[in-house]
């Protein structure tokens, strides 16, 4: 899904209280970490992220990596922390407002 500005800053400004839910070691992708963003994505749409890798190429690869498998957007990234938005269709909390914008 392609993000216009005014979207990208509303979703930045909302995610900004929100805690971290999905954390990325050392280990890299795995299978359960796809996983668990794939869950918080249904039930939030919203995700934020982070990335305990010290290369911000690395930590690069990895967020664009987990957008392609997760089919989620990359709304931002600020140093090692990722912003995710995918639309849940069933349950559309945040798209439904992100709208009406």
């Amino acid at each position: 899904m392609k993000l216009r500005g005014k979207e990208k800053a509303w979703l930045k400004k909302r995610a900004h209280k929100m805690p971290v839910t999905v954390m990325i070691g050392d280990k890299g992708i795995t299978e359960n970490l796809i996983k668990s963003l794939e869950d918080n994505l249904v039930a939030h749409e919203l995700v934020k992220a982070s990335i305990a890798h010290p290369d911000k190429n690395v930590r690069a690869e990895f967020s664009k990596e987990l957008a392609e498998k997760t089919g989620a957007t990359i709304v931002n990234t600020l140093g090692k922390t990722v912003l995710f938005f995918r639309v849940n269709n069933e349950n559309p909390i945040i798209s439904e407002q992100l709208g009406k914008i």
